[in-house]
């Protein structure tokens, strides 16, 4: 049947229209007419008369047919028309009809169907249908295409990786540095920070760093109150990262200030300036601190003791010191009052203290060094004379209008000191033999001259006697040879032992005391005692060379070796100094003691004291060894 509403052909038992889609009207089963016998209903009519015969093997009126027998062939390419062509062609069959002569009625004619027009009807219903399985391929490429792109997309693009990084998926630190700074516009500092530590750590899988994106991460963490994190990112960027950039200086300056660490920020103020080269820290480190005290004295050299006063100029607290150690102002001492300033190298450091603000140090460095005189002239030449001379001395031409020298001399071959007699200009007596004048000046200021040095050869006796060498013995008692074995078989056991310290000797020494003084003996490495100090003052002994208990001081001295110096202001007096040791007296309370002492070949000494009563005679002699 053909559709009411766009003429395309439909079967009979269908309900709804395959062109249209619309439902098709309901007809009865049994119809009349050419449009029944097409649409394969029964015809209601009549059948025809007997006097209207039909051609034989031909149905229908007016209208030829092809022969049945050619119905089953194959129709040529040309039978196949399409849709519009075949619905014209029914609408012209519909509206063919027949006269009966009985009743003059139309009657439709019933046309006869080409061969082969059903099987192309079907073909062409067959072209226009949907090939399902076709779409769904082609869908599922299209499917796997737009997956493969969108991948691609959020893989390999800015954009894409940002949308991975909004989502909290895996994306690159990048991506995590621009949406985190996204937050960050939009008030979102606590998402900001979670994506800019992720993205941190990303860089830092890749060992690398983003320096703006540390500093937004810090600025982050100040905003919420997170100062310990954002010092940490500072001082590792100004640290590790870009010593030579100033933003990570300024900001941390900026948390020591508002944090109350105002020193700490002059220091890296300092810090700053010296590595970026950066003056608004210069500047603004001297707007901070307080300013650095300030001298009296310029420094230099000076020729005289000085005094050197400090101010402030902002009137704060000054701390100085003049040791190159010292830590100011903790170490330092607290200016009150002027500084006086003797002769030597004074470096001088101070600082202005203002609460917990130091200023920069104030350096300053001071000569005092005061001119040292001429050394003295001697006015007889050296050389060999016949009998003893006197030799007088003077103060160099250089200080010859200088009142305040005194000349130190020596004639007994050691260095004059402040313990030599003074020259008081009445000449200086040499001793017979050879002998050496030692002179010095020393001006107001305690500054002494070179040492004069002149040898002089007096061939008029007395020659003056031998030094004091290990020969010398008490009574043949030999220190450092005799043991205790052979002591103790000549002079028994004593009265007491005890243990005592020697020097060079460690404090394992036995002394044994007897009536007469003591003896101590020392173990050697091979546990052997030997003597090492024999001490007596009972005449019960002869001291070296003959002397004994009760001798006067010349007595004693004449013994031994004396050059004739004289007494020094003090009362000492030094009787010979050589390589091979010295004598000297010193005055001591109640009395006097003559030391004498002789250096070895092996480096050890030998010595000799006589102590002397006030009465000027000996009372005791003790003689010791030392290693």
């Amino acid at each position: 049947m053909l559709c009411p509403y766009c003429e395309t052909y439909a079967d009979p038992e269908s309900l709804v229209c395959p062109g249209c889609g619309k439902m098709l009207p309901r007809r009865e089963k049994t119809g009349s007419g050419v449009m029944s016998i097409r649409q394969g209903r029964p015809d209601r009519r009549e059948p025809a008369q007997s006097g209207m015969p039909m051609a034989e093997g031909r149905q229908g009126m007016g209208k030829a047919y092809f022969d049945d027998s050619i119905q089953d062939e194959a129709p040529d390419e040309n039978m196949y028309i399409d849709e519009s062509r075949i619905q014209r062609m029914e609408r012209r069959e519909s509206a063919s009809y027949s006269d009966t002569a009985e009743n003059d009625e139309r009657i439709p004619v019933v046309p006869q169907e080409k061969p082969g027009s059903q099987r192309r009807k079907k073909k062409l219903l067959r072209n226009h249908m949907t090939n399902w399985m076709a779409v769904l391929v082609v869908a599922g490429v299209l499917l796997f295409v737009l997956l493969a792109g969108t991948v691609i997309f959020l893989q390999r693009t800015e954009r894409g990786q940002m949308i991975l990084a909004r989502m909290g998926r895996d994306a690159g630190a990048t991506a995590y540095w621009s949406v985190g700074e996204e937050r960050m516009d939009t008030g979102d500092v606590e998402g900001a920070i979670a994506d800019f530590v992720h993205a941190r750590e990303l860089d830092a899988e890749k060992e690398e760093t983003n320096v703006a994106g540390l500093l937004l991460l810090a600025s982050c963490y100040e905003s919420v109150g997170n100062f310990s994190e954002a010092e940490n990112i500072y001082v590792y960027l100004y640290t590790d990262v870009v010593p030579s950039a100033a933003d990570a200086y300024s900001n941390e300056i900026r948390i020591l200030q508002n944090t109350g660490r105002e020193d700490e920020a002059a220091e890296l103020m300092l810090l700053a300036y010296e590595r970026t080269g950066n003056s608004n820290f210069t500047r603004q480190r001297n707007e901070l601190l307080p300013a650095a005290p300030v001298t009296s004295l310029g420094a230099g050299l000076y020729e005289e003791k000085k005094y050197v006063s400090l101010t402030s100029p902002e009137q704060d607290e000054i701390y100085y010191t003049f040791s190159a150690d010292s830590v100011l102002p903790e170490e330092g001492i607290q200016y009150t009052e002027p500084i006086f300033l003797d002769e030597g190298i004074w470096s001088m450091r101070a600082v202005s203290v203002r609460g917990k603000l130091v200023s920069d140090e104030l350096t300053a460095v001071y000569r005092i060094i005061m001119p040292s005189p001429q050394s003295p002239y001697a006015m007889l030449a050296p050389g060999t004379y016949q009998k003893r001379q006197r030799v007088k001395l003077r103060v160099g031409d250089e200080n010859k209008d200088d009142d305040d020298i005194t000349i130190y001399y020596t004639i007994d071959g050691s260095i004059p000191d402040a313990d030599s007699p003074i020259y008081d200009g009445e000449g200086v007596l040499l001793p017979g033999g050879n002998s050496v004048l030692h002179a010095v000046a020393v001006n107001g200021y305690g500054k002494a001259s070179n040492t004069l040095e002149r040898g002089y050869k007096v061939e008029q006796k007395p020659w003056p006697e031998k030094s004091y060498t290990v020969e010398d013995t008490a009574n043949g008692i030999v220190l450092n040879a005799t043991t205790w074995d052979t002591f103790r078989a000549a002079y028994g056991e004593g009265e007491s032992m005890e243990l005592v310290s020697m020097e060079g000797l460690g404090d394992n020494c036995q002394k044994h005391n007897y009536s007469w003084g003591f003896v101590t003996f020392y173990l050697d490495d091979a546990n052997r005692q030997f003597l090492c100090e024999m001490y007596f003052d009972q005449p019960v002994f002869k001291g070296p060379r003959g002397t004994a208990i009760g001798d006067t001081e010349n007595g004693v001295v004449s013994q031994f070796r004396d050059m004739g110096q004289v007494e020094s202001p003090s009362g000492n007096r030094g009787l010979y100094s050589n390589d091979y040791g010295r004598g000297k007296i010193y005055v001591e309370d109640g009395g006097k003691r003559i030391r004498y002492i002789h250096n070895t070949a092996d480096s050890h000494k030998w010595q000799l004291d006589y102590v002397l009563s006030s009465a000027g005679v000996v009372v005791s002699i003790d003689q010791r060894y030392i290693p």
